[in-house]
C-alpha cells in the first residue's frame, strides 16, 4: 500500500514507486501495434517553470485552423502570460497525428491537413511562451452515442473502462466515461500517450487533468466502480481482502492506482524528455478531492511526482477561492501551488482583481481558466465582448506587476 490516509496527512512510499516504474523499462506497443517513436537529435531543451507562472488553459475546442493557433499564441503573449496549457487529449482522442489514438471530434476524427501541436509549439516558442501539453488522463469518451471511429478505445478496449460488479460499463451520457487506472494496461497506455507526445514535440512540460476517478454525474459511482472481476482479483492479490472488509483500505488502494498512474507518467517524461515538467490540475478542495474522487494531489507534490499543482479553485467568492488555495498550501507546505482562477465565473473587474491580488500575495503564480473567457473563439474570433474586455484589462494589469 502506498497510503491509507486523506491527502493532508498521506505520504508516498517513494522507494516503492521507484520499484513500480524502473527508469530503464520501456512501455510496450498499444493500438496499431507500434510503440512510441524515438526522439530526434538536436532538440530544443525544455524551459523550467517560470517564477511567477502566469498560465492560460487553451482547450481543444478553442482552435481548429492554423490561423486559430497563431492568433491564440499571439494573444496569450500580448496579455502577459508566460505559459500556455495546450490541450492535446480530451476523450481518448487527440489533436496531433498519433499512432495510439484517433483524431479528436473537433477535427471530425480525421487529419486536418496540418499538425496543430507542432504549430502550437513553434508559435509559443517564437513568442517566448512555455507550452505544456494538456492531457485529460482518465476520460475515455463522452457523449450519448459511441464514437464513430472503431479504433477508439471505447470499441478497441471495452474492458479498459470502469465496470460494476456485473461487468457493466458506465452508461453513456453527457459526462465522461472513464478508464480504469487499477488495470496495469490502462496505466501503461496513458504513459505511452505521454511518451509519444514528449518524444516527438519540444513541449516544455505535460499538464495532467482529470487525473482522478472522474465519475461525475454517475449516481453512487464511488460504491459501484470499479467492481469488475479483474480489479477485485488485483486487489485481493495485493491486500488479501475484499472491498467490503475494509472500505477505507479499498478507498486507499484505488487512490493508490491513480497515484501509480501519475508515477508512470512521471517516469515516461523523465526517460524521454529530461527536464520537462509535470503539473496537474486538481480538485478545488484537497480533502473533497480524495473523499469523492480518490485524488491524492498533495501527496504527489510532496513526493516529487509532480512539479506543481493547479487547484481548480473556480469560484466567484473570494473567501472560497482563498480557502481552497490555503488548504493546498497547508497540505503541501513549501511546494509549488499555482492557483487556478475561474475567470469564466468572474463578470466584474473587481472580482477578478481581488483574486489576482490574492495570487500576488502568495507569490504571483496564477493559471486562468480559460482562453475563451478572455477572448472570442469560433466563427468570429474578433467579436467584441465587454465582459471579456474587462477581464483582459484586469489580467494585463496583474501581469505587469
Amino acid at each position: 500500500m502506498l497510503n491509507r490516509m486523506p491527502p493532508a496527512r498521506a505520504t508516498i512510499g517513494l522507494a516503492l514507486l521507484t520499484l513500480l516504474v524502473p527508469l530503464g523499462c520501456r512501455s510496450g506497443p498499444e493500438i496499431g501495434g507500434a510503440g512510441p517513436r524515438l526522439a530526434p537529435a538536436g532538440r530544443r531543451p525544455p524551459r523550467p517553470l517560470p517564477s511567477p507562472m502566469r498560465a492560460i488553459w487553451v482547450a481543444r475546442y478553442h482552435y481548429r485552423t492554423p490561423e486559430d493557433v497563431r492568433r491564440i499564441m499571439a494573444r496569450c503573449a500580448a496579455l502577459g502570460a508566460n505559459t500556455v496549457l495546450w490541450q492535446v487529449r480530451g476523450e481518448g482522442t487527440v489533436a496531433y497525428p498519433s499512432r495510439l489514438e484517433p483524431w479528436s471530434r473537433e477535427f471530425d476524427f480525421r487529419d486536418p491537413g496540418y499538425d496543430p501541436l507542432a504549430l502550437a509549439v513553434s508559435e509559443a516558442h517564437r513568442r517566448g511562451l512555455r507550452i505544456e501539453a494538456w492531457v485529460n488522463v482518465m476520460p475515455g469518451w463522452r457523449g450519448r452515442t459511441p464514437p464513430p471511429v472503431k479504433r477508439q478505445l471505447y470499441h478497441a478496449h471495452p474492458d479498459w473502462f470502469v465496470a460494476d460488479a456485473r461487468g457493466r460499463r458506465q452508461p453513456l451520457g453527457d459526462f465522461y466515461v472513464i478508464l480504469n487506472p487499477c488495470r496495469p494496461e490502462v496505466r501503461r497506455h496513458i504513459a505511452n500517450v505521454v511518451t509519444e507526445i514528449v518524444a516527438n514535440y519540444d513541449v516544455d512540460g505535460v499538464h495532467l487533468d482529470y487525473v482522478r476517478f472522474a465519475w461525475d454525474g454517475i449516481p453512487n459511482a464511488r460504491a459501484r466502480f470499479p467492481r469488475d472481476a479483474q480489479t477485485l482479483g488485483l486487489y485481493r492479490r495485493e491486500t488479501g481482502r475484499t472491498p467490503d472488509e475494509d472500505p477505507a483500505a479499498w478507498d486507499a488502494w484505488r487512490a493508490d492506482q491513480v497515484t501509480r498512474t501519475v508515477a508512470e507518467v512521471r517516469q515516461a517524461v523523465r526517460r524521454t524528455r529530461p527536464g520537462a515538467t509535470l503539473t496537474a490540475a486538481v480538485w478545488n478542495d484537497p480533502d473533497e478531492g480524495y473523499r469523492d474522487y480518490l485524488q491524492n494531489g498533495p501527496a504527489w507534490l510532496r513526493g516529487g511526482l509532480v512539479d506543481a499543482l493547479l487547484p481548480m479553485a473556480y469560484s466567484e467568492r473570494l473567501a472560497a477561492f482563498v480557502a481552497d488555495i490555503e488548504a493546498y498550501r497547508s497540505a503541501a507546505p513549501g511546494r509549488r501551488i499555482v492557483p487556478g482562477v475561474g475567470v469564466y465565473k468572474l463578470d466584474s473587474a473587481a472580482g477578478l482583481e481581488a483574486q489576482l491580488a490574492a495570487c500576488a500575495r502568495w507569490g504571483g503564480d496564477w493559471a486562468l481558466f480559460s482562453y475563451d473567457a478572455l477572448f472570442p473563439t469560433g466563427r468570429d474570433p474578433n467579436a467584441y465582448d465587454a465582459v471579456q474586455d474587462l477581464r483582459r484589462r484586469a489580467v494585463a494589469a496583474a501581469a505587469r506587476e
